[in-house]
């Protein structure tokens, strides 16, 4: 199986921005679900992010602002309101990333970016922090060229997710005059199954869309050991890449009205109760291949979780980053690809409230032999198992 690519990017006014996590992966699960609870809204069908892509842009951007710009960015976030805690927190998620990369069969590469005109100039602490912590690259823009700088970034950016995405930006990004500055990130995965999928026994089967309408798709069969867990609404499937650092987990509802309420309660907590009840089971596996792409603006999803000030040139308070004034974002552009096939896949979110997924059933007795029949829409992480970090996640509805 492949990952697919996935890129963020942020733009601003005259900075912008990109972090991490306060248990560091926590705080990076606790955005995920919240963003997933916006975007189901968006749409009934696929879709797909990177919650650690624009996470990453946020917690930069948060190193860059002060005063109620910075408290909404800390609260978007969930990290520590301490900057050394947040530095220790962010860098070490990045080491146990870049330790998983050397294991057979996996590529996964992360880049952060800062694109400003000619001439601009970062304070010294801001610099220190996007380097150190961030390890972002500072990035010369054509001084007035529009054309040419959005020709420049989307090379970046290509390069990094191997072709995956060409073109993220476009003229008007820096429609702004002379001081728009850019944060990049880009994320790109690409693991092969622990497992490989025989392809002599994928054929054309029913998948049942969330539209109510069916088709026929490529659907992929295997029999492993694998964790597994279910409930009377779900059932829930871990497939492990080599080297089993990165995993892909898959939730399918029993219908459509389980998917309705479970997607509508899910959070980080319900996430981790489900996932903390998988047990090692012999599970007959039937899954579609599939490959699509997301792109949007993040802005309005930041603002409905509170971000509001560092969009406004009237309130954004970013005088952590440069000198220079006004100083705000204006777009925070995020796009995400996934794939799935027998070889692996390739890839350019809290109130205490009732279990939304229900008590479950005991702890069995004996090793249990069960089905997953994915032929109907399910919600799917790709995850890095030692920190239990959500890299990328969305919805497969089969339209």
């Amino acid at each position: 199986m492949k990952y697919s690519v996935l890129i963020g990017l942020l733009f601003a006014g005259h900075a912008l921005a990109q972090t991490e996590v306060p248990s560091a992966s926590e705080a990076v699960n606790r955005y995920a679900f919240e963003s997933f609870q916006l975007f189901r809204q968006l749409t009934k069908g696929n879709f797909c992010f990177s919650p650690y892509s624009s996470h990453q842009m946020a917690s930069l951007l948060l190193e860059g602002a002060d005063g109620e710009t910075q408290r909404q960015l800390l609260d978007l976030t969930h990290l520590s309101d301490d900057a050394a805690v947040r530095a220790t927190e962010i860098s070490a998620i990045r080491a146990q990333l870049n330790r998983s990369v050397s294991q057979r069969g996996v590529t996964l590469e992360v880049a952060n970016s800062i694109w400003a005109p000619q001439g601009t100039v970062f304070l010294p602490p801001f610099q220190s922090i996007a380097k150190d912590t961030f390890s972002a690259l500072s990035e010369t823009l054509p001084l007035g060229d529009a054309v040419k700088s959005a020709l420049k970034v989307n090379l970046w950016v290509r390069e990094r997710t191997r072709g995956r995405i060409a073109d993220l930006v476009g003229p008007s990004a820096f429609g702004q005059g002379q001081g728009t500055i850019l944060l990049v990130n880009a994320v790109y995965l690409k693991a092969g199954w622990r497992q490989p999928f025989d392809i002599r026994k994928t054929k054309a089967r029913a998948f049942h869309c969330a539209s109510g309408s069916s088709t026929l798709l490529p659907t992929m069969l295997q029999t492993d050991a694998l964790m597994y867990a279910d409930d009377a609404a779900w059932q829930c499937l871990e497939l492990p890449f080599a080297g089993e650092d990165l995993t892909m987990k898959f939730l399918l509802p029993r219908d459509e009205t389980e998917r309705a309420r479970i997607e509508a309660s899910i959070t980080s907590d319900a996430w981790s109760k489900v996932t903390g009840r998988m047990t090692d089971c012999d599970v007959n596996v039937m899954l579609p291949r599939f490959s699509f792409s997301t792109q949007l603006d993040l802005h309005g999803i930041w603002e409905s979780l509170g971000v509001r000030d560092v969009f406004d040139p009237a309130k954004s308070d970013l005088t952590r980053t440069t000198a220079k004034r006004p100083c705000w974002a204006s777009q925070v552009i995020h796009e995400a690809t996934i794939e799935v096939n027998e070889i692996g896949a390739t890839a350019a979110a809290a109130t205490a409230l009732a279990d939304p997924f229900g008590a479950g059933p005991d702890e069995p007795v004996t090793r249990r032999k069960v089905s997953f029949i994915a032929n109907r829409p399910f919600l799917w992480t790709i995850e890095h198992r030692p920190t239990g970090l959500i890299l990328f996640m969305g919805r497969f509805a089969g339209e």
